[in-house]
């Protein structure tokens, strides 16, 4: 949907919205995953989990929906008020999406939060409701989406002040990251920690032995951070950035995974695409004189044929030439 809004492709971004609007769970968030049914020719919710939400996902559709709003306002039949839509799909998201006691992104509306704010931070980040609540401590930095967030300040009018301290809350654990480790690199997973900061695990959280680490996640976000820094200039990132430019400047090449510490992942010999466009757009972002360099690795990938990866350098591209999205 940011694609197609972005390259003014309303036939394809209204596709988009009906598919959304099908496939809407019961909390008005998207279901995170569809299967074909070759049987009945159509596309299902996966059986297990498929209903459940993906908090990147929505963040991207409601700032799509708001972008669409700006550019074209309905669809061309009337029969889509993009405004509309996106405004209860904001809602859905603080409602769902966000822990309301750190401020920060949960991984999805599967994930429930205590009802009640205990101890200092305002919220205990125990788990109280079985597994799922075992995540309640636990944020995921691909979903740290400032722009998305800032466009939801600026549109969802209800819910401004929530969506400012969602912001800060994001920015003050980006700092505490580069406080970590000076390479600007931040791990897949990161958990509430005694100190009151969001830190990486030494162990996996959830997804592998990896989550600790520079991985499938957050290569995303040395792209989602520079959105926001091109729209906004915030100097509270800007170190956070400058780091991460000079790290991926520093390298002969761009590996698929790193330690926080710039040591390459033991087995990720190999290039991707979604690593490198990241990495190029942070260090053009911040002029740095290697950035060309990146590009040209960036250009000897394109024929390694990626959905995640060719999805990434797409919005890459657009993004970096038109962060505002309309």
């Amino acid at each position: 949907m940011l694609i197609s809004v972005l390259m003014k492709n309303q036939q394809d971004f209204d596709g988009l919205v009906r598919w959304f609007l099908h496939f809407r769970n019961a909390n008005g968030l998207c279901a995170w995953q569809q299967i074909d049914d070759k049987h009945n020719r159509t596309y299902s919710n996966a059986p297990e989990g498929g209903t459940n939400s993906a908090t990147d996902g929505d963040i991207d559709i409601a700032t799509a929906l708001f972008y669409a709003a700006r550019v074209w306002g309905r669809s061309p039949c009337g029969r889509h008020d993009y405004r509309a839509i996106a405004i209860p799909l904001c809602k859905a998201i603080w409602d769902h999406e966000i822990n309301h006691y750190t401020f920060m992104p949960t991984l999805g509306d599967w994930v429930k939060v205590p009802e009640q704010p205990i101890g200092a931070m305002g919220y205990s980040g125990g788990a109280h409701y079985g597994d799922e609540s075992s995540y309640t401590n636990v944020t995921r930095p691909s979903d740290f989406i400032l722009a998305g967030f800032l466009t939801f300040y600026n549109e969802d009018v209800e819910r401004s002040p929530q969506w400012g301290k969602v912001m800060d809350a994001i920015i003050t654990t980006v700092q505490h990251q580069l406080h970590l480790n000076p390479t600007g690199l931040i791990a897949d997973f990161l958990k509430l920690s005694a100190n009151g900061y969001f830190e990486p695990s030494n162990k996996k959280i959830l997804e592998s032995d990896n989550d600790k680490d520079y991985n499938w996640n957050s290569c995303r976000v040395p792209w989602r951070l520079s959105v926001y820094y091109l729209l906004t200039r915030d100097p509270r990132i800007e170190p956070a950035l400058r780091a991460e430019s000079t790290f991926f400047g520093s390298l002969s090449e761009i590996h698929a995974g790193y330690h926080l510490n710039g040591q390459r992942i033991h087995d990720r010999s190999y290039n991707d695409m979604s690593y490198t466009a990241p990495a190029s757009i942070v260090m053009w972002t911040m002029s740095h004189p290697n950035c060309g360099r990146i590009q040209n690795e960036m250009e000897d990938l394109e024929s390694d044929k990626s959905y995640f990866g060719d999805s990434i350098q797409m919005l890459c591209l657009l993004q970096a030439q038109n962060p505002r999205g309309f």
